[in-house]
């Protein structure tokens, strides 16, 4: 699927519509960073009061508002399923060029019972299909494709498309622009982080996205204000794109610290203060209620038990560089979106799953050498706990799975059926331990799934 060859002979292509030098598509291809920031702490209460037109209210109104009642509680999509995730998008905005891509893109997934958060970031040239056609463009076009279609749709082809790709639900979204990132950090005054690498930016571009306005930082601990902040994350012109994302994570870590220093959310002037400045500058789809459970949970995260990761071209990576009608591109390694799905599954290990720990063995059935191991390494990876691989004694035209729990493992066995395509036979217990056993028949199509 992704050769070189292929693609350029077989799947029509999408024109970026930014045709230019490399430099000039930079200035058009600008990227808000930090959106997750935002995302994490603050617009959990922003989300609210735009998306329910609360912007009317002043501050002692809102103090009294039943919005901080914080005797209810409510549950956010995906929390009874292990996991929530949540798709951060930030982009230039209306005042600039290309202002709808989406140069960072990421997911946060948040394990409710654990406390935890992880964090995976994907590169805007990563090449990847769109939604309801045979056509593939870049990674952060998806959102404008979607407004251009219908707007307001937008946000439903990016959620798709992440999700498919990486194979997981993607329950929620979050856009920020420019103008929202340093607006949150100017009210918040500035953020502390320890600067691993020099930066120093000959072709940073000017406000009239025209001129430069060069950009140098020394590496060790800084205190930046917003412009800073954001020419920190945005810089990219003598640190790769990798390098820009992992940095966008460590911000991130920054702004939230900051955040709970100062008390932020606890301020319900301060609250109506940002949502005044931020007005049409920030879009999500969390509801009211669902956004005031948000604000609750991610109070309680344990910082130091987050992870990161950032999808890269790198030697031990996930991508690979090629170039596409005239554009420079990222593709899977392994020529389709497995090992992309299986990092991710990896980084946002599901609860259930886990706690279940059902012992499972896996069997070869079919006339195919070698699927029991590959469907073994791929079960690790999204952590089941495999404890025999092995061919089966007698072959098979289909895949089964046999419980052997008596329906103990609910969760385990739900997502196999479904993933397999299987049906599940009940078993009396054994006496070796063995909670589920799948064995693989011939009409087995792989574990990943094709976004296509």
């Amino acid at each position: 699927m992704f050769g070189k060859r292929k693609i350029k002979k077989q799947i029509p292509v999408r024109d970026a519509g930014l045709p230019g030098s490399p430099s000039k598509k930079r200035k058009k291809r600008i990227i808000l960073s930090i959106v997750i920031a935002l995302a994490v702490l603050i617009i959990s209460y922003i989300g609210y009061l735009i998306a329910s037109g609360n912007r009317i209210f002043d501050a002692a109104s809102l103090s009294g508002s039943a919005f901080f009642n914080k005797s209810e509680n409510y549950q956010l999509k995906g929390e009874g399923d292990g996991r929530i995730n949540i798709l951060l998008l930030g982009m230039g905005g209306a005042s600039h060029p290309g202002g709808l891509l989406t140069d960072t893109i990421m997911v946060l997934s948040i394990d409710p019972k654990a406390k935890t958060m992880a964090m995976l970031s994907i590169p805007r040239d990563l090449w990847v299909p769109v939604t309801g056609t045979k056509n593939y463009e870049k990674i952060n076009q998806i959102y404008s494709t979607g407004e251009e279609k219908k707007k307001g749709d937008g946000p439903v082809f990016a959620k798709e498309t992440v999700g498919k790709i990486l194979d997981l639900p993607i329950h929620y979204y979050i856009t920020v622009d420019f103008y929202a990132f340093k607006k949150i950090v100017d009210e918040i005054g500035g953020i502390d982080l320890y600067v691993d690498k020099a930066i120093n930016d000959q072709a940073y571009p000017a406000d009239d996205m025209i001129h430069y306005a060069p950009f140098k930082i020394k590496a060790g601990q800084q205190h930046l204000d917003a412009a800073t902040a954001l020419k920190y994350s945005r810089s990219r012109e003598s640190t790769s794109d990798f390098d820009r994302a992992a940095r966008q994570q460590k911000v991130i870590e920054a702004v939230k610290e900051k955040i709970l220093k100062l008390g932020f959310l606890a301020n319900p002037k301060k609250i109506v203060d940002m949502v005044n400045i931020l007005g049409d500058h920030t879009r999500t789809d969390f509801s009211p209620k669902e956004v005031y459970a948000l604000a609750k949970m991610l109070s309680e995260i344990d910082s130091s038990k987050n992870v990161s990761k950032v999808l890269t071209n790198a030697a031990d990576g996930e991508l690979v560089s090629d170039m596409i009608n005239g554009m420079s591109v990222l593709e899977p390694k392994s020529g389709n979106w497995e090992q992309i799905q299986r990092v991710a599954h990896e980084l946002f290990t599901d609860p259930n799953l886990k706690e279940e720990s059902a012992k499972i063995e896996v069997l070869n059935g079919s006339t195919t050498a070698g699927l029991g191991t590959k469907l073994a390494e791929t079960l690790k990876s999204y952590n089941y706990v495999i404890t025999k691989v092995a061919n089966a004694p007698d072959k098979y035209d289909k895949t089964v799975i046999y419980d052997y729990s008596n329906g103990v493992k609910k969760v385990t066995l739900q997502f196999l059926k479904a993933r397999l395509t299987a049906d599940v036979v009940t078993k009396p217990a054994r006496s070796d331990g063995i909670d589920i056993s799948v064995i693989i028949g011939n009409n087995y199509k792989g574990f990943s799934k094709d976004p296509t």
